[in-house]
């Protein structure tokens, strides 16, 4: 059994080369343009009967992507590990009302309500698109109960196209919620299911859910802010806007995190927020993370996700311990 954070090959072996040339390999049309002569297959999901292995470890942010198609003309998807889809509920869902968006220099407040036409409209809509991608596709996926959870894995059983799924928890979640989501998931699927935590609920949820047999963990979703709406504050009462936070700020928050909980967990630890440069994905493959999820750079800059995934292969100490 391979323990967390194991970079392994697609034969299984880990942290090794693989023997035959990379035309030989029955992967081969995902890498034609890959700067690597080798390459290492990277597993998100170690102890599940399937896996769940990536090329490169650098993938786009639940939220931040859409689902697959938003960037076609910016990115080249062979240098990305997996597409991590928009959250999907399971019934249609509207946006928030406004004002969805504050700038504060490099600092984001954004507020969307996670607008999405329900789980079998985007089947519908992206199942083609998915399967010509050639690459893994992980669901990131909403549920406010357990029988909702139930109704949305039943709906993905026997889904070809999908190789993951990622849930994503509220703040304020419960440690009995979490789980008992995570067992209707896993009772309902069987495919290699990550859980992204909310920032308040690391400390509460990550050991329990380890525990209890995530596949792995994303530290961190963004974390709610408050931000005045300066543009109204000649107009009477100063009004605010509640919203998730992103931008470089949130970094030392993350690294904090991942020092403390990447060699306490018995699963593969998933980087996400504040990371916005080579460095900052190396630091985070350092502290124990075995991938790192983009947000709002790649809003700014698209390239980066070229950029780091072109260039963290080729420095040997980012193969975690």
């Amino acid at each position: 059994m391979l323990g967390a954070g194991c970079w392994k090959l697609d034969t299984g072996c880990p942290i090794t080369h693989y023997p035959l040339p990379i035309t030989h390999h029955p992967l081969s049309r995902l890498f034609a343009f890959s700067p690597f002569r080798f390459f290492i297959m990277i597993e998100l999901a170690p102890d599940h009967k399937f896996g769940l292995s990536i090329a490169t470890p650098v993938l786009p942010a639940a939220g931040t992507f859409g689902y697959g198609e938003a960037y076609r003309d910016l990115v080249d998807y062979r240098d990305l590990g997996a597409l991590v889809t928009n959250p999907v509920s399971l019934r249609p869902r509207g946006a928030a009302n406004p004002p969805r968006l504050a700038v504060r220099g490099e600092t984001l407040l954004v507020h969307t309500g996670h607008p999405n036409p329900g789980l079998s409209a985007i089947l519908r809509q992206y199942r083609e698109l998915w399967e010509r991608l050639g690459l893994p596709v992980i669901l990131h996926v909403l549920a406010s109960s357990p029988a909702e959870m139930a109704a949305v894995a039943d709906k993905l059983a026997g889904e070809p196209t999908l190789h993951g799924i990622e849930l994503g928890l509220d703040e304020h979640t419960s440690v009995e919620k979490a789980l008992a989501l995570l067992r209707a998931l896993r009772l309902n699927s069987d495919l290699p299911v990550i859980v992204r935590l909310p920032f308040s609920e690391v400390a509460a949820l990550a050991g329990p859910l380890a525990e209890a047999g995530v596949d792995a963990l994303t530290l961190t979703a963004p974390p709610r802010g408050l931000l005045p709406l300066l543009e109204d504050a000649d107009e009477g009462p100063l009004a605010f806007m509640r919203g998730r936070l992103y931008g470089p700020a949130l970094l030392p928050l993350l690294l904090h995190e991942l020092s403390h909980w990447a060699p306490r967990l018995s699963v593969p630890v998933i980087a996400c927020g504040g990371i916005g440069s080579l460095e900052d994905a190396r630091a985070c493959l350092a502290l124990g993370a075995v991938a790192v999820q983009l947000d709002a750079s790649i809003w700014r800059q698209p390239e980066l996700l070229h950029h780091i995934a072109r260039e963290l292969p080729h420095d040997s100490g980012n193969v975690p311990r």
